[in-house]
């Protein structure tokens, strides 16, 4: 398996959601690749690390996620400010239906 840290830049798309939308990391914790922010599993909060996705297929209004605490498939041995490492397998679920993954880890962007 090919682990991909996931940075400041990467792509996500919610399942349920009409557009993808980029990751946002507005204060790093001090580890870079490629010269951008690492994110940990518990950089998913919404409208600051994850913007909406356009229009919920739940409830066919605006996509404003509300996300579980922890990013899930987490690189548990590399830790980010204590916490786990968010990789391109890592997923995020929503309170409203959705699971949100990571379509591009941003590393390249």
């Amino acid at each position: 398996m090919d682990i991909r840290y996931v940075v400041r830049g990467g792509t996500v798309q919610c399942n349920r959601g009409s557009t993808p939308t980029r990751l946002n990391l507005p204060k790093s914790h001090g580890v870079y690749v490629n010269g951008k922010a690492v994110f940990n599993d518990k950089d998913q909060a919404a409208d600051v690390n994850v913007m909406p996705f356009g229009t919920c297929g739940v409830t066919d209004g605006p996509c404003h996620p509300i996300l579980f605490p922890v990013w899930k498939a987490t690189k548990e041995d590399t830790l980010i400010k204590g916490r786990p490492a968010v990789i391109s397998q890592s997923y995020l679920s929503c309170a409203v239906g959705g699971t949100i993954t990571i379509t591009k880890d941003g590393q390249l962007d």
